[in-house]
């Protein structure tokens, strides 16, 4: 049996992307008991710095070469082949393991590049390294979710990972810029999967290659987060000039991803994340989930508030993969 994997993507920057993928992971683990790995695959390594603590990553980044993602990805860009063990560590107060991030993941994005364009024709190379995130899934079959954490871009590194990935949901803000986001997202994958699809139809030694058909990632839906809002009276809203985007994304969703939708009559809103005054960055300092943030006055609030989002989130995710 082999692990279900997801990716938490949106092009747009700024999401709360890492903040959904460390606190959902968190509430899965502790709360429902899935075994769950996490990828941080986004160079910036907030993933990282969020679930363990000063001391583990500080010690692991003095290293010369430290054990990381870009472990997994440059033995086969010197061709040495895929990995035989992944970097795995305990991220102990999230409840999960990981494969931390690393800076120099971003130096690979040329080799990538370079790669896909042999993909493309069907070359052997190409494929083999467009498939390292498929190795990586292959040797983690004793869990029950992959979590890829990635960064804002639609590019080579993100490529890789969605193209054999089963899963990817899409943390998003109310604004102008996530209804554009949608739109590039959806035509990418078209693009990407169909010329995946051609490279291994084309290919020139398929018994080479880990997989001989493409994946077609399927949608999970998404989570609002950070809506703006402001007082009046005694009852807040969002602002005005995101009213109408927020009544129109459901169907700006569906209009650019419903053919992706891992269900036909799915209800692709998994949640909503408002703000939770300063819950967040103390839960980032402390390298605690913020369900389980330990700290007294009106932190016992939103530390309530943050349990009850992210058990709804949980329990919707669950319902879209599991059925």
């Amino acid at each position: 049996m082999t692990a279900k994997s997801v990716c938490f993507f949106n092009n747009k920057g700024g999401v709360g992307k890492t903040t959904l993928v460390a606190n959902l992971a968190a509430q899965l683990a502790l709360n429902k008991g899935k075994k769950i790995l996490l990828v941080d695959a986004d160079p910036q390594c907030n993933l990282t710095q969020y679930v363990l603590s000063d001391d583990e990553y500080l010690a692991e980044y003095e290293k010369d070469d430290p054990a990381t993602v870009y472990s997994v990805i440059h033995p086969l860009s010197i061709g040495k082949g895929y990995r035989n063990k992944l970097p795995i560590r305990k991220a102990e107060s999230f409840g999960c393991d990981i494969v931390i991030g690393d800076p120099r993941l971003a130096m690979k994005e040329d080799l990538l590049s370079q790669d896909w364009r042999d993909a493309r024709a069907g070359g052997t190379r190409g494929l083999r390294t467009t498939f390292v995130f498929h190795d990586l899934l292959e040797k983690s079959s004793q869990y029950d979710f992959v979590f890829f954490d990635m960064g804002p871009s639609l590019g080579a590194i993100n490529r890789s990972i969605l193209l054999v990935t089963d899963y990817f949901v899409l943390p998003a803000t109310i604004d102008i810029f996530s209804k554009w986001a949608v739109k590039n997202i959806g035509l990418a994958l078209t693009s990407w999967q169909k010329d995946l699809e051609n490279g291994i139809k084309n290919a020139e030694d398929p018994s080479e290659l880990p997989i001989n058909e493409s994946k077609r990632v399927k949608f999970l839906g998404y989570v609002m987060q950070q809506h703006k809002e402001r007082s009046l009276g005694s009852s807040t809203r969002i602002v005005e000039a995101y009213k109408t985007i927020s009544v129109q994304f459901p169907q700006i969703v569906k209009s650019n991803l419903g053919e992706l939708f891992v269900k036909p009559k799915m209800n692709p809103n998994l949640g909503e994340i408002k703000h939770l005054a300063s819950l967040a960055p103390k839960s980032q300092t402390m390298h605690q989930p913020m369900i389980t943030v330990v700290a007294k006055g009106s932190y016992t609030t939103t530390r309530k508030q943050a349990r009850a989002i992210f058990e709804q989130i949980g329990n919707s995710f669950l319902r879209n993969i599991e059925g």
